[in-house]
């Protein structure tokens, strides 16, 4: 298969893509169309959401129409299109860091769930996480196999006595009789099971395809052939999809469950697939989601734990909110409906603001730091005019996020606060970008409040890591988001 990488976002014309599949412009226009359908392609836009910048190029040319609004790799005709995160500005990614980004993009997506998607059309013949999620559960569980119970004699297994005194016949003795033969119980793997078969063919053929295609390497997954039976001489799909069905009737195991509807799903895509060209992907077409998520487990995300288990001795007012969260104790704003006759009356509590990421550290001298992160994906300018940075909604909540906690952090003896904008790069080093204050609207904050919210490029293979890992990011990371912050002062 024939490799093409595409920068996410990034604005393409139809040359431009035809000339990166090496083919002519009626097969890329095909191709472009195609993708299109899928949502993996659409025509160039500047809309943008919060936490999200729409856009990848300031002045691209008129004739760069199209821009792939996905990250990970799509299987098409004999093409393997790579579409890479937008913060590879200056270079294409290497195949290890590909590898990282699509292992992140399978464990945030939650591909063990893929059974129990609605079909929406979108997703309708989106064969190649079914067919990943095949894999993940024969590397954990292995194949799907039925067990039956069946007898021994004079077996290691529990003796069945009735079947004993039934079959056989003691020796007498004065005391009491003796059985020198006897019937144990065992258990018999089913090895010629239909499921079984089947489950091993379509692995078989699983793995077959990705090696085909030549991406198995960049999702990392091991070669499987353990059968040598064709899947279309088990009979037609309506067939195979009721005896799936009975099965899955009398099976109370959930991961065999799950591989019976695994293998449905997957049955009914291969049938599609037969009758037209199929598009197979493995992706997302909200990789800020992803950033999010490892941000969250990379700075150790603390806005769902008790404040009792906090670690932190509590100032007296907490104690008795003990069993409330960091982002139950945000205060919430208050209605009150006028009445007909005059006065008001309480409508109850609403929904409040709710941080990305809250989290703070105790160092060995007792100096203790509050953190308030957003994971924003952006790629902003390096220069000039600040371009593709968060916007003003955005720099309102982060210092609104911050007076949320005022009472607490005050409370508590937090040395100081850090609020920072984390965006991701393909550096090895962090680097501090920008910083953004607002005092003539949000006023001025006396220490250990910061009057700044800066921002901050983090290498993301780092973050990625730790994500995978289910760790935190290592010290000297955390070391240089505090040590290089601005301190309270609006003054240069």
């Amino acid at each position: 298969m024939r490799r093409a990488f595409f920068r996410e976002l990034k604005p393409y014309s139809l040359a431009g893509i035809a000339a990166a599949l090496d083919c002519d412009i009626a097969h890329a226009l095909n191709a472009i169309e195609r993708l299109m359908i899928r949502g993996i392609v659409r025509f160039r836009s500047s809309s943008s959401w919060d936490g999200v910048d729409g856009t990848d190029e300031e002045g691209a040319r008129a004739d760069e129409l199209y821009q792939f609004c996905f990250v990970g790799i799509v299987a098409l005709c004999d093409w393997a299109i790579v579409v890479y995160p937008k913060y590879f500005r200056s270079r294409t990614p290497s195949e290890d860091e590909l590898r990282q980004i699509l292992r992140v993009i399978r464990r945030s997506e939650s591909w063990s769930s893929i059974a129990k998607l609605v079909d929406d059309g979108e997703r309708a013949y989106d064969r190649l996480p079914v067919l990943l999620a095949l894999l993940d559960l024969y590397a954990e569980h292995g194949v799907y196999s039925n067990y039956v119970e069946g007898h021994e004699l004079n077996g290691p297994g529990v003796i069945e006595w009735g079947r004993t005194i039934g079959r056989h016949l003691p020796v007498l003795t004065d005391e009491a009789p003796i059985y020198i033969d006897f019937e144990t119980r065992k258990t018999l793997r089913d090895e010629s099971d239909f499921i079984t078969r089947l489950h091993r063919a379509v692995l078989t053929e699983c793995s077959r395809e990705l090696i085909e295609t030549g991406i198995g390497g960049l999702l990392s997954v091991e070669e499987v052939l353990i059968s040598e039976e064709d899947v279309d001489g088990f009979g037609d799909t309506e067939m195979l999809a009721a005896r799936l069905e009975r099965e899955r009737a009398v099976q109370y195991v959930d991961w065999k469950i799950a591989v019976l509807e695994l293998l449905e799903r997957y049955l009914l895509g291969r049938q599609s697939a037969i009758e037209r060209e199929d598009v197979r992907s493995i992706g997302t077409t909200s990789f800020y989601h992803v950033w999010e998520i490892a941000c969250k487990v990379a700075f150790g995300d603390l806005l769902g734990v008790r404040l009792r288990d906090l670690g932190i001795p509590l100032a007296e007012r907490w104690r008795k909110r003990g069993s409330e969260t960091l982002l139950q104790i945000v205060p919430r704003p208050t209605w009150a409906r006028a009445k007909s006759g005059g006065g008001f009356t309480a409508c109850g509590e609403v929904d409040t603001l709710v941080p990305d990421t809250v989290t703070f550290r105790e160092d060995i001298d007792g100096t203790r730091t509050f953190c308030i992160y957003d994971a924003k994906y952006y790629v902003p300018s390096l220069r000039g005019k600040m371009i593709g940075q968060p916007g003003l909604e955005s720099v309102t909540k982060q210092f609104l996020y911050q007076s949320a906690y005022r009472n607490f952090v005050r409370a508590h003896d937090f040395e100081r606060v850090v609020n920072a904008f984390l965006v991701p790069s393909c550096d090895s080093e962090l680097r501090m970008l920008a910083r953004v204050s607002f005092p003539e609207v949000m006023g001025t904050e006396k220490e250990p409040l910061s009057n700044f919210v800066n921002m901050w490029a983090l290498p993301a293979a780092k973050v990625f890591d730790a994500y995978l890992d289910g760790s935190e990011l290592n010290t000297p990371v955390w070391d240089s988001l505090w040590s290089q912050t601005d301190s309270c002062s609006l003054r240069e």
